[in-house]
C-alpha cells in the first residue's frame, strides 16, 4: 500500500475534519474612558460653567490616565506567541510493511492555554467522548453528532484561548506536498503544525494529537502544560518539548504491536472501532502491553516564539 492510498484510507474511515478560524481578541482600552466622559458631558451640558469644568477635567487627566493605562495593561498583560509542533519521528521506526509503511504520523490536534493543570485530561480518570475520539481515530473536531476536544476545551472556564491546528495551519506535510488529499491528513517525519495563541503572565500550553499508527496513544503536554509566560519574567522562546510526553487514553486495548492490528488507525475501518477497555489515561511508560513505542522526543519537537 502506498503512503498516499493509506492515508486516503485513514480520512475515510475516520472522518474529515473542519478547518475551524481561530481569532483573539484583545480588551479595548478606550471604552471604560468614552463611557466616563460620556456621563461628565451630559452633566456639563446643565450649565456652561459645568461643561466647561467637566471637559476640561476630562478631556485633560480623566481621558488621558484612562487611555495610558489600558494601553499599559494591554502592553504588559498579553502577548501573541507562535507554537510549531513539528514531526521528528523516525521514517522507519516501524517494519515497512505496517499501516504507516514504518513511519510514524500525528495528526491534527486541538490546543488551550491556561493556568493549573492540563484541561485535556486528568491522568488516573477516564477519557473525555472528545479525547476518546482524537485518540482513536484522529479528529479532534469528535465522533460524529458528538462534541469533540476543540469542543470541550472552549467550553471549559478554566481555558483562556483554545482552538484546533488542521490542515490550514500545516505549514509542510511530506506525505501530500501537493495538498491533493481531501480532509485533515496527519503528518509525517518532517511535517509541522504552526498556530498563534494569546498569553498572559502565568498561563501555559497544553495540546494533543494521536500517535500512529496506535489504538489510542496521543502525545500531549504533562499533567502542568508547558509554561508560556512565568509570572516573573518575559514570554517563553524557545523549546518546551520536555514537557510533552506520549498516553494511552485507556479507551480501547493495545492488543497489536502498533501498524498490525486492524482496529488500529490508519487501517480501521470505523472511527470508533475496536473493543471498549474501560480504562483511564495513563502514561504509555506505565502501559505494560509489550509493544514498542519512540519517546515523545523522539515523536515532536514544540517550540514557542513570541511574536
Amino acid at each position: 500500500m502506498t503512503d498516499r492510498d493509506t492515508r486516503r484510507r485513514f480520512l475515510t474511515t475516520s472522518g474529515g475534519l473542519v478547518t475551524l478560524g481561530l481569532a483573539g481578541c484583545l480588551g479595548d482600552g478606550g471604552s471604560d474612558g468614552a463611557d466616563a466622559d460620556g456621563d461628565d458631558g451630559m452633566d456639563g451640558n446643565e450649565t456652561d460653567d459645568g461643561m466647561n469644568e467637566g471637559d476640561e477635567m476630562d478631556g485633560g487627566d480623566g481621558m488621558d490616565d484612562g487611555d495610558e493605562m489600558d494601553g499599559d495593561d494591554e502592553m504588559t498583560e498579553s502577548a501573541t506567541v507562535r507554537v510549531r509542533i513539528e514531526n521528528v519521528a523516525s521514517a522507519e521506526f516501524y517494519p515497512a510493511d505496517t499501516s504507516t509503511d514504518g513511519a510514524v504520523w500525528v495528526t491534527p490536534g486541538a490546543y488551550a492555554v491556561h493556568e493549573g493543570e492540563n484541561p485535556i485530561y486528568e491522568l488516573g480518570e477516564p477519557a473525555s467522548v472528545g479525547l476518546e475520539a482524537l485518540a482513536e481515530a484522529g479528529p479532534p473536531t469528535g465522533f460524529e453528532g458528538e462534541d469533540g476536544l476543540v469542543d470541550e476545551l472552549g467550553a471549559s472556564t478554566d481555558v483562556h484561548d483554545s482552538g484546533p491546528y488542521t490542515p490550514a495551519d500545516t505549514v509542510a506535510d511530506p506525505n501530500d506536498p501537493t495538498g491533493e488529499v481531501p480532509g485533515a491528513p496527519p503528518i509525517a517525519p518532517g511535517g509541522a503544525f504552526e498556530f498563534e495563541a494569546t498569553v498572559a503572565p502565568g498561563q501555559r500550553l497544553s495540546f494533543a494529537s494521536m500517535f500512529v499508527p496506535s489504538n489510542d496513544v496521543f502525545v500531549s503536554t504533562g499533567e502542568d502544560g508547558a509554561a508560556l509566560w512565568p509570572e516573573e519574567g518575559d514570554p517563553v522562546d524557545g523549546d518546551v518539548t520536555d514537557a510533552v510526553s506520549l498516553f494511552d487514553a485507556g479507551t480501547e486495548p493495545n492488543a497489536e504491536p502498533p501498524g498490525t492490528g486492524p482496529d488500529q488507525a490508519p487501517a480501521q475501518d470505523a472511527p470508533d472501532q475496536g473493543d471498549d477497555e474501560g480504562g483511564s489515561v495513563r502514561r504509555l511508560s506505565d502501559v505494560d502491553d509489550g509493544h514498542e513505542y519512540p519517546a515523545a522526543e523522539d515523536v515532536v519537537q514544540v517550540t514557542v516564539t513570541p511574536t
